[in-house]
């Protein structure tokens, strides 16, 4: 009996003490770079999230993308712009780790960013100022608009390793950009480094008995928003890689925005895919 209330006693101090302590996941300043993103997920999405000269990125990955390399991608960058760029005086991100989402804001503006627990859904919930009049611009940024040779040190984060072929390239993701929506996939040929792998370890004869879970295999998403509209898409250049972002604004000026990234991946046709997002 005395273990127990000592256990009990213990239980409550180590709670308060977790309960008291501040918030530790606090920035009071913005980043410089990627290198200084902030994390944040749920379910089976993840994001790394940061702000640059006034504007909010992250990036989007989810669990089982894989390429035809095995190369877990990420889905892409996405770029807020809001009215106005968001100030340094009194500047907060905030990582709010019990909740799982993670909020910004200048005291004028304000956007948080959540994945939800039980679909993969990404949220991103922006409060603006009027800004003069100006949109919340919302762009999508992907740098696989066409194959792209991988170097020897990208092979590192594949399963070819060091026996990656130099002619090894990623292909091209499938990028539809609508009036209200845009869809983004990667779709891995049927041939893959799975194939390599059952030639390499001589066991072609067992070939069509083997679980193979990245041929064929189509993931990525579709970003809708209230009032997003499509505008056009630019050409830039963003940490040594050359990129295209598909740019989306809203018809409102200022006030509250709600824009949605939902995931799919299928294994079976593009239109399966489709049906998910």
């Amino acid at each position: 009996m005395k273990s127990f209330f000592l256990s009990l006693v213990l239980c409550l101090f180590v709670c308060r003490t977790v309960m008291a302590q501040p918030e530790p996941y606090v920035w009071t300043s913005q980043s410089a770079n990627s290198s200084e993103s902030m994390p944040c997920g749920g379910g089976d999405v993840g994001l790394n999230v940061w702000v640059e000269r006034g504007e909010v990125l992250f990036y989007v990955c989810r669990s089982g993308s894989f390429d035809e390399n095995n190369t877990l991608l990420k889905a892409g960058r996405w770029r807020i712009t809001l009215p106005e760029p968001l100030a340094d005086d009194g500047f907060r991100q905030r990582l709010v780790l019990g909740s799982g989402y993670v909020d910004i804001t200048d005291g004028r503006q304000t956007l948080t960013l959540w994945a939800d627990v039980e679909k993969p859904v990404v949220h991103v919930e922006a409060t603006c100022s009027k800004g003069g009049g100006k949109p919340l611009v919302v762009s999508y940024e992907s740098w696989r608009t066409a194959p792209r040779a991988m170097t020897r040190r990208e092979g590192f984060q594949s399963s070819w390793k060091f026996a990656m072929p130099k002619s090894t390239v990623t292909s091209a993701d499938t990028i539809r950009p609508a009036a209200d929506r845009l869809t983004f996939f990667h779709h891995n040929p049927r041939t893959t480094i799975f194939d390599a792998t059952v030639a390499q370890q001589q066991m072609e004869t067992v070939k069509e008995r083997l679980y193979n879970p990245i041929g064929n295999l189509i993931s990525g998403g579709c970003m809708m928003g209230d009032g997003l509209i499509y505008i056009n898409k630019v050409r830039a250049r963003y940490a040594s890689a050359d990129y295209t972002a598909y740019r989306y604004e809203s018809r409102g000026r200022g006030g509250r925005h709600h824009v949605q990234i939902v995931f799919g991946a299928s294994q079976e046709s593009e239109l399966d895919f489709l049906s998910q997002i």
